[in-house]
């Protein structure tokens, strides 16, 4: 009876499939491929703010942060995903993205060709965005593209 309500109780508070565990963000990329994927050393991945959805990883003029299933004004990454991507603000620029992830998109700032890059991703029931620093836009999506397919990969 004991082993039953085990059972039962791990399969009840387990995340469902596909679905990121809190705190797990700096587990999602080494080290190594961050400063492989940024072509640049950095130093390890250290939570952002204490915070365990996020993390980052800084190099000398390049650095990358990731952002796993964190809530913000009381929605999810996942209820936030869909409306991201019609985002009507002035000066930012949302554009699909297909290979990573079941549904993804590039986000930055409109009229410029250096600065952050975000490419937020969609995979089960989990979402998360990568950020490039450091990069030509142009030059920063198939970095940010390669980091997010890592991730999407452990998803």
């Amino acid at each position: 009876m004991r082993i039953g309500w085990i059972i039962a109780t791990t399969l009840l508070l387990a995340p469902p499939a596909g679905a990121l565990a809190a705190g797990d963000a700096c587990s999602l990329l080494t080290d190594a491929q961050v400063s492989s994927t940024l072509g640049a050393p950095t130093e390890p991945g250290s939570r952002i703010g204490n915070l365990a959805t996020s993390c980052q990883w800084l190099g000398k003029g390049k650095y990358a942060t990731l952002t796993a299933n964190n809530t913000i004004g009381g929605k999810t990454a996942l209820e936030r995903f869909e409306p991201g991507k019609k985002s009507a603000l002035a000066g930012i620029t949302v554009e699909p993205v297909s290979g990573v992830g079941d549904d993804a998109y590039y986000v930055y700032y409109t009229g410029t060709t250096r600065t952050g890059l975000g490419l937020v991703v969609k995979k089960g029931n989990s979402a998360f965005e990568v950020r490039v620093y450091g990069f030509e836009i142009d030059k920063g999506k198939p970095v940010a593209k390669a980091l997010a397919q890592i991730v999407a990969g452990k998803l």
